[in-house]
């Protein structure tokens, strides 16, 4: 008898605890999240020269040096740049004196989440040579 009663009380409360519901699952009546979304996008290229046989008192040629090219896409504006720091600088990031490329692109990523942008997809390359495509959100209020 006393096995049977045990095994009442315990099914009873088994069903007391999942009647309720679960913390979280949102209570009816309440808004739905709704997000803005955002992509950043940052193309980088190497200008290839050409080497043509030349006197040998000709000058050298210049180095080839990567060309950016950063996109900025939200649901209201595109904006592009031509690096990182041009871009830093708009989003107003703290500014950092001699940085390298990619402390500029991380100044970026900084000033982004700090305006409650949350990265939730990456394709690409690191940024920094090739194509790299970054997509955010953030919680509108």
């Amino acid at each position: 008898m006393r096995k049977l009663l045990l095994f009442g009380v315990s099914v009873a409360i088994g069903l007391l605890c999942t009647a309720r519901p679960s913390p979280a699952a949102p209570a009816l009546g309440d808004k739905p999240v709704k997000y803005e979304y955002a992509e950043l996008q940052a193309r980088m290229t190497v200008a290839r020269v050409a080497i043509l046989p030349v006197a040998p008192a000709a000058p050298a040629a210049p180095a080839a040096q990567p060309t950016p090219g950063i996109r900025w896409t939200t649901g209201e504006e595109e904006i592009t740049f031509k690096s990182w720091e041009e871009l830093a600088d708009k989003l107003k990031a703290p500014a950092k004196k001699d940085a390298t490329v990619t402390q500029h692109k991380l100044r970026v990523l900084n000033q982004l989440g700090a305006e409650g942008w949350e990265m939730v997809e990456h394709v690409g390359t690191d940024g920094t040579t090739g194509l790299a495509t970054w997509t955010f959100k953030r919680r509108l209020p």
